[in-house]
């Protein structure tokens, strides 16, 4: 049975399946759930990760959950909850699984191979009063399927048991350990800003920089090398025009030459 501890004071709804955890929460948030609802799945049959995709996630294979925030801040201020998950998931699992890193702007990596995933979404307040919610979806491979990888995820996919298969590492102690992490990390966001959260982010996301990759924003692609991450949280690259972007949403791929 997984609980997590009341010094969190966090909420706990366990759900054998459900169709998506961020869907759950984000329904329960605009009906005016208060924050600090975490939503478990142990099958999610449509998990969703960004742009719309599904997150491939069988029966025992993986930790898929939402937490219901809602911070009083500017909303230039909420894009940075996707900064603090991943940072906060890379940090509950460094010191198990060598060679963690963070693939801007919301995957968890080991070399090429991708091991987890970060969907935020900002729902209605659904209360007079009360402030918009972030839901924050985490989704991370314990384990590959029984069957192996799908043809497609060979070469893309990863997990916690193949890269640190003498790693014991439960379910739900993995999910408090990203909680704490997560917690911690967000309340010294709210009081101090932003700043020490980019200097950690900067070294989660270490070996992306100087690397030429594929950058897919919208219709467009470039073909850059990347520079680092700006205050703001935007990815900064530069395009063999010599020209520097700031992109603060779309994809990234790795693997071009």
């Amino acid at each position: 049975m997984i609980t997590i501890p009341p010094h969190l004071d966090l909420r706990l709804l366990h759900l054998e399946e459900t169709t998506s955890t961020n869907s759950v929460a984000v329904n329960a948030a605009e009906a005016g759930e208060a924050e600090g609802l975490v939503v478990l799945a142990d099958l999610q049959s449509q998990g969703r990760g960004r742009q719309g995709r599904a997150w491939v996630a069988p029966p025992g294979t993986g930790l898929c959950f939402s937490l219901l925030r809602r911070p009083e801040v500017a909303p230039m201020v909420r894009p940075y909850w996707t900064v603090l998950a991943g940072v906060a998931a890379h940090a509950a699992l460094r010191d198990d699984v060598e060679g963690v890193w963070l693939k801007w702007p919301n995957d968890l990596m080991v070399g090429s191979r991708k091991l987890g995933g970060i969907l935020c979404e900002v729902a209605e307040s659904g209360a007079a009063g009360a402030p918009p919610a972030i839901v924050v979806g985490i989704g991370l491979n314990l384990r590959p399927p029984e069957t192996g990888w799908p043809e497609d995820l060979v070469s893309r996919a990863t997990s916690i048991l193949e890269q640190a298969p003498e790693s014991s590492l439960p379910r739900g102690l993995l999910l408090v350990r990203v909680l704490e992490s997560f917690l911690a990390r967000e309340a010294q966001l709210v009081a101090r800003g932003p700043a020490d959260l980019l200097a950690e982010f900067r070294v989660c996301m270490g070996p992306l920089v100087g690397r030429m990759v594929q950058v897919e924003k919208g219709s467009q692609v470039v073909r850059a090398e990347v520079l680092g991450v700006a205050d703001s949280g935007a990815l900064e690259v530069v395009d063999e025009a010599g020209d520097v972007h700031r992109l603060l949403a779309g994809d990234v791929h790795l693997g071009v030459v």
